[in-house]
Formats: structure tokens, C-alpha cells, sequence
């Protein structure tokens, strides 16, 4: 058997934004709590980790705080991928443990790969079944992967299986479904058939794009498929059993997944907490098993965690965030087309001064692929200077330094106004006190540092954020990547052009894209690092198209009778199928 494991970088998965759901077995609800996300790197406190082999009277329903639901439950869309990792399951599922991340089998037993790399054949578990009592077969693996390229649907992630036999030239128009070699040998037996040999196939495997999908259930709910749960069903450990909008959700155990015998939890209730001193009141009051916070309340549940009444998980997640740049042409300034704009707007914010005031965590980010993406079995970053980082010193806190270079760039566009009455637009998303704190002081510093004014464009959710987005009522705007794949492949090719559609705010280089494409067939580890690092400095240096301001992170705080509670970077944020209750309350 083709051995699975990779050595992958860090931990986590956070803010749950993003959704999908299904109802469990007879379709009967009970009871349930649930969380966010969590990572194990480093614990301290007194939780024990060891498996149960009995709950005893514990009652196994965990109750999580997140600060809002997912309205999207279509796998093949990425949909709420932090959710339907758990209600859901693909080939592999990537879990985090004590001995760090790792892929294991899943939907599949075993996996063949050809001599040359081009040809998987996945013989999967003939025990697996949706939460109907149907059983998962090949056919819903073929389906779901040929649904992902099929035009008529226009999935964004379709690219992600480009390499297969068929399936760029499916989904582009060219070419059939018939002719994709993404098919079902027979009812557990799926192959695979790549172009060309791909480093980065397997770890694509976690991402719930390539998940199954039933074929009478999708087709059955027509337009409704994504939008409404109620017509889902699910293969994972749990089901979605229960929505109030904008107030609780409940999971529930699957009673027909493969390994629910070893699933402990039968129910996981999440609610919609906003504000972090009511989340805190809940957890000190045990009504929450979990906890996500930061600031004050950070430093305190640390010192919680450090007298043993509380556990802490810490870890490195693979997202950055920073700012985009309005590459559409219809920019409000007019400015953005200048690089040197850019960079004085990147190089006038104090990322170690910010992640101080403002949040209390997260690491100062000088590049786009961050610390936990891995690379030849380490931290890319650790591999590879941050890109940013020299020519951001020569500039950081010198507002008389960057003023010039600022003025430099109006110079280039020939425009006359003085800095003073240039006025630059900052959209953003968001009613959290930390989102309030993060706009106001990127404002102010911008401000204060170049001599412009900054007018917020704030909207209440993504919906609105893509419309004004879209619109082009932005010269810059918050965003950033949390990884689909373990592979600095998957930052970079963000920006390749029309990637993503409109999400990345209309940037196109020819020399980016060709590099892009150098990589197809290369398994060249070196020449693939190379290409990486060119990449990077042409996105951060040469174009300035994104401003990285941090590296995400993930610091999960858990009551003690919480015990195997692990997570994921790349699937469910955390894996609850493992996850158990023992002690609570005493």
C-alpha cells in the first residue's frame, strides 16, 4: 500500500465563515454542542489526551462558540469547508496528533500508484455509507469529480483537478465528461489518471472539492444544491441536524459511518457568540467547552492554563492576511496602478506594532506563503528568506521616507494633487470588536504615516464585501489565503490570472502565469523552490500586488474534561469524530 503519510507544517483552521450540512440517519435531532478550531503543538494545563474506553455517564455533547455560520453547502464549491470536513469525508482526512499533522486513509483502504506517477487507483471502503444507509461507492467519487469540472456549474476549484486526463478540457468546453479519467472501475474501485506526474496531487486529496457527491440527491435539489441543507446528505461522523440563523447550530453522531463505533460524540452544538466578554462569561460558566479568543482575554485564560485549570493548544495555521490592491482599473484615487503607491500604502503599517495593539497574537508576516505551509518535508520559510522584509525596514516608521516615495508615484502618474488631499478607500467587512480595531488602525496609520486621508468602505458581510468588491469601490481591501493544500503552490497560484475570478482583486502579470505554468510535470524539488521564490518576489516586490500583514495562528483554550480534541489545517478545523467528554464538572 502506497504509504500516505506526509510530514505536513502546523495546525489549524479558523474562522468559520463558509458552510455545509445534512441530516443524520432517520433524520431524528437531539441535543448537541459544538466548537471552532484547534490545533495540538503545544499544551499546557491538565488535559490527557489519552483515548477513552469508556465515557462512563458523561454526557458526549460538546458546546463550541464561533461568530457566525456558513451559508454555502455545496463540497464541490469549497462551500463551508471547516464544517463539511466533519460532516463530510474524502479519500484521505488529515488529522493533527501528538506526533503533528499527518494524512490518513479515509473514504479510501488502500491506494496503488503507478511507476510514473500519472495513475492512482483508490480501493475504497465497502463499510462507508451516506447518512441515508446508502453506501458511498466509486460512482459518487466519479460523480462529484466530474460535477466539479462540468461548465454548466462553474466552480471555481475545477482547476484544481486540471491535471487529470480530460478535465480542462471538460470544463473549458472542449472536451466531455466520457472523455475524464476520474471513473469507477466498478463500485469500489476509483482511478485517477493524471497528465503529468504532480507533487502537490495527493495533498489536494484533504480538500472537500474532490469529496463524493450523490448523484439522485444533488440533481434532486437542483438549484437548491448549496443552499439549502435540509436536502443534504453526508458520509462523515456527523450530520447537520439543527440551524437557527444567526444563533445555533447542531451537529449530531452519523449512526452509519464507517467508524462510528469509535466516534464518541453524539451530539456538537455551535452557537453564535460576537462578543468576546459574553464567550468568556459562558466558558468560566462551563456553558462552553471551547474557547477562541484574544487580547485581555488571551492573557488571561494563559495563566488559567498554566495553574492547570484550563487546557491551551498553540500552533502556526496557513493563512495570511494583508491587503489587496484594486488591479481593475476603476479604483476611486486612480492611484493604484503605481507600484510605488503600493509599497508606501504596504510600507507605512508597523506589522509588529499591529499585531501588538490590535490582536495580542499572530506572527508579523514580511512574505505571502506563511510558516506552516511545508516544503520537502520542513516550513517552506524556514527554506527561503521573508520577501519583504529588507526593503520594508529601510521604510518602516520614516512617514518623511515613505512620503517620498508615496509623492514619487504621483510624480509617475502625473498627478498634481498634493498628498494632503489625496483620499484613498479601505474596504472591509465585519462588526467584531477586533474588525473595528483592525480598520481604525489601518487608518489612522496610514494617514498619519503618508499625510492622506483614508475613507472607510466597511459592509456587515462577505455578500456585500464581494458586491462592492466587484463594483470596484475599493483602492485597497482586508483579505488574504488560508490554504486548500499543503503547498506554497497553492498561495502562489492565487494570483494567477483570473484564478479566482474577481476574489483577487483583477491583478494579471504574463511573466507570473508563465512561471505558474513551468510547474506543470516539474518534480524537480529545487527547480520547484526556485520557481517558488521568483513568484514571490515578483508578486511582492516587482508588482506589489498584496501588502502580508500577518501569518495566522491558532490558540484553542479547552475545559479539562475535553479530551482528544484534535484539528486540522487542511480539512475540519477540528476533528471531533476523536474527540470525548470525561469528567465534566467535577
Amino acid at each position: 500500500m502506497h504509504n500516505m503519510k506526509k510530514a505536513l507544517a502546523l495546525l489549524l483552521a479558523g474562522v468559520m465563515t463558509i458552510g455545509t450540512l445534512t441530516a443524520c440517519g432517520d433524520g431524528t435531532t437531539e441535543v448537541a454542542t459544538a466548537g471552532d478550531a484547534g490545533t495540538v503543538s503545544t499544551a499546557t494545563g491538565s488535559g490527557d489526551a489519552a483515548a477513552a474506553e469508556s465515557t462512563g455517564a458523561d454526557t458526549q455533547v460538546m458546546n463550541v462558540r464561533t461568530t457566525a455560520f456558513g451559508n454555502n453547502y455545496d463540497v464541490q464549491d469549497m462551500g463551508w469547508r471547516w464544517m463539511m470536513a466533519d460532516c463530510y469525508e474524502g479519500l484521505y482526512r488529515n488529522v493533527a496528533d501528538s506526533e503533528g499533522e499527518h494524512f490518513v486513509l479515509a473514504g479510501a483502504e488502500s491506494v496503488d500508484v503507478s511507476e510514473d506517477g500519472t495513475v492512482y487507483t483508490f480501493h475504497l471502503r465497502q463499510n462507508a455509507k451516506w447518512s441515508d444507509g446508502q453506501p458511498v461507492t466509486a460512482h459518487d467519487y466519479e460523480y462529484g469529480w466530474k460535477r466539479l469540472a462540468n461548465p454548466e456549474y462553474g466552480y471555481s476549484y475545477a482547476s484544481f483537478i486540471y491535471n487529470v486526463v480530460g478535465a480542462e478540457e471538460y470544463n473549458l468546453g472542449t472536451g466531455s465528461a466520457d472523455d475524464m479519467m476520474a471513473v469507477a472501475l466498478d463500485d469500489y474501485t476509483f482511478q485517477v489518471t493524471l497528465e503529468v506526474a504532480d507533487p502537490t496531487f495527493e495533498v489536494k486529496l484533504v480538500a472537500t472539492p474532490l469529496y463524493p457527491t450523490r448523484q439522485d440527491i444533488a440533481e434532486a435539489a437542483g438549484d437548491q444544491w448549496g443552499k439549502d441543507w435540509t436536502l443534504c446528505v453526508y458520509n462523515g461522523p456527523f450530520c447537520m441536524s439543527e440551524l437557527v440563523e444567526d444563533n445555533k447550530m447542531v451537529w449530531t453522531k452519523n449512526p452509519y459511518y464507517w467508524d462510528a463505533e469509535n466516534t464518541h460524540l453524539e451530539a456538537i452544538n455551535w452557537y453564535i457568540v460576537s462578543e468576546d466578554s459574553t464567550a468568556a462569561t459562558m466558558f468560566d460558566n462551563g456553558e462552553l467547552d471551547q474557547l477562541q479568543t484574544s487580547g485581555d482575554y488571551s492573557i488571561k485564560y494563559q495563566g488559567e492554563a498554566e495553574a492547570g485549570n484550563v487546557q491551551r493548544l498553540v500552533s502556526d495555521y496557513p493563512g495570511t492576511i494583508g491587503l489587496r490592491f484594486n488591479f481593475f482599473g476603476n479604483d476611486p484615487s486612480g492611484l493604484m496602478s503605481n507600484v510605488k503607491i503600493r509599497k508606501a500604502i504596504s510600507y507605512a503599517i508597523d506589522r509588529e506594532e499591529m499585531i501588538e495593539a490590535v490582536y495580542g497574537r499572530y506572527k508579523a508576516a514580511y512574505s505571502y506563503i506563511p510558516p506552516a505551509i511545508s516544503f520537502d518535508g520542513s516550513s517552506y520559510r524556514s527554506q527561503t528568506e521573508e520577501v519583504i522584509s529588507t526593503e520594508q525596514a529601510e521604510y518602516n516608521n520614516n512617514p518623511e521616507k515613505l512620503q517620498a516615495l508615496f509623492q514619487e508615484g504621483l510624480d509617475e502618474l502625473g498627478v498634481t494633487t498634493p498628498i494632503s488631499e489625496v483620499t484613498l478607500t479601505f474596504l472591509s467587512s465585519g462588526s467584531t470588536t477586533e474588525s473595528q480595531a483592525e480598520r481604525e488602525y489601518l487608518q489612522q496609520t496610514i494617514q498619519q504615516k503618508l499625510g492622506c486621508k483614508v475613507e472607510l468602505n466597511t459592509v456587515g458581510d462577505s455578500s456585500l464585501l464581494k458586491a462592492e468588491r466587484d463594483a470596484g469601490n475599493f483602492d485597497m481591501m482586508y483579505g488574504g489565503w488560508y490554504a486548500d493544500y499543503n503547498d506554497p503552490l497553492d498561495f502562489m497560484y492565487t494570483y494567477y490570472t483570473d484564478a479566482y475570478g474577481t476574489s483577487f482583486a483583477g491583478y494579471s502579470n504574463p511573466e507570473y502565469d508563465a512561471l505558474i505554468d513551468s510547474l506543470t510535470g516539474e518534480t524537480d524539488i529545487a527547480k520547484r523552490k526556485e520557481i517558488y521564490q521568483e513568484l514571490e518576489n515578483i508578486l511582492l516586490i516587482e508588482d506589489c500586488a498584496f501588502a502580508p500583514l500577518y501569518y495566522s495562528t491558532k490558540e484553542v483554550f479547552l475545559q479539562n474534561w475535553v479530551k482528544d480534541y484534535r484539528t486540522s489545517s487542511f480539512g475540519a478545523s477540528a476533528e471531533f469524530y476523536i474527540t470525548y467528554i470525561e469528567g465534566r464538572n467535577k
